[in-house]
């Protein structure tokens, strides 16, 4: 269906819009109320059917909560932003160490406590700026590693290790937790390293959130920001 192309200079009008110069849709074509393209583009919608499509937000990014830290602090835990809302989240998170661990992520419960089961599983591949290729992988860890050895702050700005990732499901207490992304680090002997992969955490238990750390030393830099991807 054509829209009319309402030209006001010479509709002869100037507070009132008057009807004559409306296209009218009936309700199997959209609905009551009215909407607008252009500044001089007017549709008029008959009936009563509701027209959501102006409003709809499926598969947008809602901020649920993060984390952040600017001092050495032990972790970074992001509780109570997995929940009934959404079945699928994205994190974006940066940090670095006073040391040189390797970047750790654990889930956290909806108590919240986090996690420590050996039920982690993961595999990672990459490269570094050598050419050189790199994994990471475990069968049976308390943990998901997320890096080789950082490279020490002192020698590097911040941040050191970044990264985005997509949760699958975590707040469900029926289904197996998944989790897929891309991250880069700073190696301890200062290479650059890039990472692809995911992992998953074996057990049927409805998860609150995650926690942020390293395997030795502090956290002294961190923002992390976790969003719910809106049910399509």
């Amino acid at each position: 269906m054509a829209l009319s192309k309402i030209d006001l200079d010479k509709a002869g009008v100037t507070g009132t819009l008057p009807t004559s110069n409306l296209d009218t849709v009936g309700v199997a074509q959209g609905g009551t109320g009215i909407t607008s393209g252009t500044t001089d583009q007017f549709l008029k919608f008959t009936g009563t059917t509701t027209i959501a499509s102006a409003v709809d937000n499926a598969g947008s990014l809602i901020y649920v909560g993060g984390g952040s830290t600017t001092s050495n602090v032990a972790s970074v835990n992001l509780d109570n932003v997995f929940t009934a809302t959404y079945d699928n989240y994205f994190l974006i998170v940066d940090m670095t160490s006073n040391g040189n661990g390797d970047a750790i992520l654990h889930f956290r419960s909806t108590a919240p406590a986090t996690m420590t089961n050996a039920n982690y599983k993961y595999c990672m591949m990459g490269f570094d700026n050598g050419g050189g290729t790199e994994s990471i992988y475990s069968n049976n860890d308390t943990q998901f590693q997320m890096g080789h050895g950082l490279y020490n702050n002192t020698e590097l700005d911040y941040p050191a290790w970044s990264g985005y990732f997509y949760f699958n499901s975590p707040f469900s207490s029926t289904h197996t937790k998944t989790w897929s992304g891309n991250y880069i680090n700073m190696a301890s002997n200062g290479e650059q390293r890039s990472f692809a992969g995911g992992g998953c955490f074996v057990n049927q238990t409805s998860l609150g959130g995650v926690r942020l750390s390293f395997s030795s030393d502090s956290v002294n830099n961190c923002t992390a920001r976790m969003y719910g991807i809106v049910n399509s």
